[in-house]
């Protein structure tokens, strides 16, 4: 299938921001680790203790069922409850993670209505405000406070680029940015949606502004980007974007009005073998970007001024056959990516001095097949 954002687990982890935090329980000492398995319609589930360095061990039971193809997954930032969009069904299944064991039990009721196709999910840093992307809109949720609940705003959806793909929330919880797909194919239609139809068109990033009291998007802009839009990134500090478009378009944010402004010198950066989805390191330093067309993540330093990005001196590391969704630790130590044939989860330890990636031992561990989202837990 196609990307995932790498922004969700970055969002969980960083401080909340905004008009105050929900009164949730506290964040899980222990991350636990989520991947959506679009061929059985399950989540497997699996703890990562700092004991094991970070390695995922499933939990007891290792799957929980959702509904018809799952695929982005996003996780509030008391790390209280998960939200999954469900392509096929066109919902969202809700869940409240247990903050002992990590283990997931379906809220009451189990999914909410969504847009046609929705395949992605994202939460604001305040934990207040949920928006899901899919063809052509953003449904739009407000969060119980207590319960973790779902419940459409007013109005239920906003406008989206034709065959949106992908949502990022800037670290202050002020702005939204989607990025869409127009010559991509619908996921519904059990195809590829990185998969170019006959005539390419150009992508777009559509930028949102949050109401700091209703929680509800209204559009301020468009921004062109490549053809074939698919994972995008916001770092920590909120002054840089990244597109994942077969290149990387590196953007920089105007700091008070959170607009994109032109694209950095250069606009972009090559990833060998199609770039797909990103993940930044907590830090800010570092990027990874799975690329499918090699089975490779590439590996970037970037600039603390600028923001932009350069390649490392050992630039990509393998993974298993078309890797998906990658995302990082909320203490930086180690990357996962899923991939969509193998049914394997990859798992790396990140060097803290150089930000490389190395594999773990063993270099996998199982997940089910047509493992696409990825969500991890954020740090206390």
């Amino acid at each position: 299938m196609k990307h995932r954002i790498g922004i969700l687990l970055g969002l969980a982890a960083l401080p909340l921001a905004g008009c105050g935090a929900n009164s949730h329980a506290t964040a899980a000492a222990v991350p636990f680790v989520y991947a959506a398995n679009t061929k059985r319609n399950e989540i497997s589930q699996y703890s990562a203790s700092r004991s094991d360095f970070g390695a995922p061990k499933p939990l007891v039971p290792a799957t929980v069922p959702t509904g018809p193809f799952p695929y982005g997954i996003a996780i509030d930032p008391q790390a209280d409850s998960v939200y999954v969009a469900d392509v096929n069904a066109s919902e969202v299944s809700q869940y409240t993670i247990n903050p002992t064991t990590g283990q997931l039990t379906p809220k009451t009721p189990a999914t909410i209505a969504a847009g046609r196709g929705s395949v992605e999910v994202a939460v604001t840093p305040n934990g207040q405000s949920a928006y899901v992307v899919d063809h052509n809109a953003v449904s739009q949720y407000s969060i119980n406070s207590t319960t973790g609940k779902l419940t459409p705003k007013s109005p239920a959806m906003v406008a989206a680029g034709r065959n949106s793909e992908a949502i990022a929330i800037s670290p202050d919880g002020k702005n939204v940015y989607v990025a869409n797909c127009p010559n991509c194919t619908v996921r519904k239609r059990g195809s590829h949606p990185g998969s170019p139809l006959p005539a390419a068109a150009e992508s777009t990033i559509w930028e949102y502004r949050i109401n700091p009291d209703a929680g509800t998007l209204s559009r301020v802009g468009t921004v062109a980007t490549g053809t074939g839009a698919n994972g995008i990134a916001i770092t920590p500090n909120g002054r840089s974007l990244y597109v994942a478009v077969g290149a990387v378009w590196q953007y920089s944010i105007n700091p008070t009005s959170g607009k994109l402004i032109t694209p950095k010198s250069p606009a972009t950066v090559a990833a060998p073998g199609n770039a797909h989805e990103i993940a930044i390191a907590p830090s800010g330093n570092n990027a990874y970007v799975v690329t499918v067309a090699n089975n490779t993540v590439s590996q970037y330093r970037i600039d603390p001024k600028t923001g932009a990005l350069s390649s490392k001196p050992v630039s990509t590391a393998g993974t298993v056959l078309h890797p998906e969704a990658i995302k990082i630790a909320p203490d930086g130590k180690s990357l996962y990516v899923t991939s969509e044939n193998d049914g394997e989860l990859s798992q790396y330890t990140i060097d803290p001095g150089t930000g490389k990636i190395m594999p773990k031992s063993p270099a996998t561990v199982p997940t089910g097949s047509g493992s696409l989202g990825l969500a991890i837990t954020p740090a206390r």
